[in-house]
């Protein structure tokens, strides 16, 4: 299995130079987005991950080929003291300093290796991705996600893999190693830059055949979810609108929250749990057939898969209550409505858990509640783009297609929330669309900044789902 660390360069240039220093730095070497890692740390916990990092195998790199290349010189103030100085920097001189840089065709590369950390490892490496402002210098800012399974292509991407020495076409590219860490720790605390360790350089050249010509898997892909529990409405009851789903999804987490003992696990409040799935909490909604009224038809707590063993322990008493004799069974939404729930919920499709996780996945899925985007597009990154970083930033593969959609798509799929239910701090778009993923991926799929208060659903499209 892979993984991979994408590097998306968020003013489309990449600030570095080569060996020689006049010279851009391309394709990026692994142990500059490395020391970018390491300037992130923040925890003892994270030394293990990088420690891992380090020791895995030669990674390869996946980059534009296509590059422009530009150079600027001009004349700085030098850190160095004891000089001659000027009336504004007293004790300090200036010196000439001369930049390179490269403007790729594509504004993202990845680095890649064939390795699989375990859930604990990962989510560490996810985390300190999450906090890395820039790669290279601090003028190349930069957004660093981590992927794990199948690593999406570009078009544009050339892969570059280890060579011999020597060999045609190839470039030194300088690599972490194991016991990197420690030298750069103690080159940190001797007052040196992390250029002045010596790394190995490593031969890298481009491979002939192009990546977008190999094989797509057909295997599923794990989302960020293992499970989906569900409670139907009991009936009677008035039928209530889908459009309420934020107000039912937050008398939800109120009615978990209360259950759940303390201390809470992250991953269920919400808080301290950062560059890791939350516990989400659905309204499942009637829709799909041709007589669908969107109305909802009962609730879903998703379990993150990367939720300890303990937590989740602790998660599923709250519940379901010991040995699951006393399921949760009463919430009050936020308008003050009564809800009575039955579990395990009674037979019925939109019920049926597999209906949101179908268990051999799906390539092809399509929104019931509408997504609020991650961020605004922009004249640098259009809505396609925006969504497909939303679901990266969620858990799942990048899609190979997003498709933005003018109105839902499906029959009884919700519009919009019902005015006013929308959280005062959430004020970005919301849209539907259909995206289609390089290989099947199992649900549940939820994505934006509503996911998970249950804005952002999404189900299989029928032809397109393994059942």
């Amino acid at each position: 299995m892979a993984l991979g660390i994408l590097v998306r360069l968020r003013t489309g240039r990449y600030d570095a130079a080569s060996n020689d220093l006049a010279s851009p730095e391309w394709p990026p070497h692994p142990a500059r987005l490395f020391c970018a890692l390491v300037a992130s740390m923040q925890a003892d916990e994270d030394w293990d991950a990088l420690r891992w990092l380090e020791a895995a195998p030669l990674p390869q790199v996946w980059a534009a080929a296509d590059v422009a290349t530009a150079r600027t010189a001009g004349f700085v103030v030098v850190n160095a003291t004891g000089g001659r100085g000027s009336q504004m920097w007293p004790g300090r001189g200036s010196g000439l300093r001369q930049r390179s840089s490269v403007l790729p065709s594509c504004d993202t590369f990845a680095v890649v290796w064939q390795a699989e950390p375990d859930d604990a490892m990962l989510a560490r490496l996810v985390r300190l991705a999450a906090r890395v402002p820039y790669v290279g210098r601090s003028t190349s800012s930069a957004e660093v996600t981590v992927v794990v399974g199948s690593v999406p292509i570009r078009p544009e991407w050339t892969r570059h893999v280890p060579v011999p020495v020597g060999a045609v076409g190839s470039v030194p590219l300088r690599v972490p190693f194991a016991g990197y860490l420690r030298q750069l720790e103690d080159a940190y605390e001797s007052g040196l830059p992390a250029w002045q360790v010596g790394t190995p350089s490593v031969a890298y050249a481009p491979r002939s055949e192009q990546l977008a010509e190999e094989p797509v898997s057909s295997d599923p892909v794990d989302g960020p979810y293992a499970d989906l529990l569900v409670w139907g409405l009991r009936h009677p009851t008035v039928p209530m609108r889908g459009d309420d789903v934020l107000t039912v999804t937050d008398g939800l987490r109120r009615a978990v929250l209360s259950r759940v003992a303390d201390p809470l696990p992250g991953e269920v409040s919400g808080h301290g749990a950062d560059g890791r799935p939350h516990v989400a909490y659905l309204g499942l909604v009637d829709v799909g057939h041709r007589h669908a009224h969107g109305h909802l038809l009962g609730v879903g707590v998703a379990v993150p898969r990367q939720l300890s063993r303990a937590d989740r322990r602790v998660l599923l008493r709250g519940l379901l209550g010991v040995d699951a004799a006393d399921p949760l069974s009463l919430l009050r939404s936020r308008r003050g409505q009564r809800l009575e729930l039955q579990y395990p919920a009674v037979s019925r499709r939109g019920l049926d858990p597999q209906r949101w996780c179908p268990p051999g996945g799906a390539r092809t899925w399509v929104s019931v509640t509408p997504m609020m985007l991650d961020r605004y597009p922009n004249r640098r990154l259009d809505v396609t783009e925006v969504v497909a970083g939303s679901l990266q930033n969620a858990g799942y593969p990048i899609p190979e297609k997003v498709e933005p959609l003018a109105a839902p798509a499906l029959p009884g799929a919700i519009r919009l929330p019902r005015q006013g239910t929308v959280p005062g701090w959430a004020r970005k778009p919301l849209l539907h669309c259909r995206i289609s993923f390089p290989q099947p991926v199992r649900g549940p799929v939820i994505a934006g900044a509503l996911r998970y208060l249950g804005c952002g659903l999404f189900v299989p499209e029928a032809e397109h789902a393994d059942r």
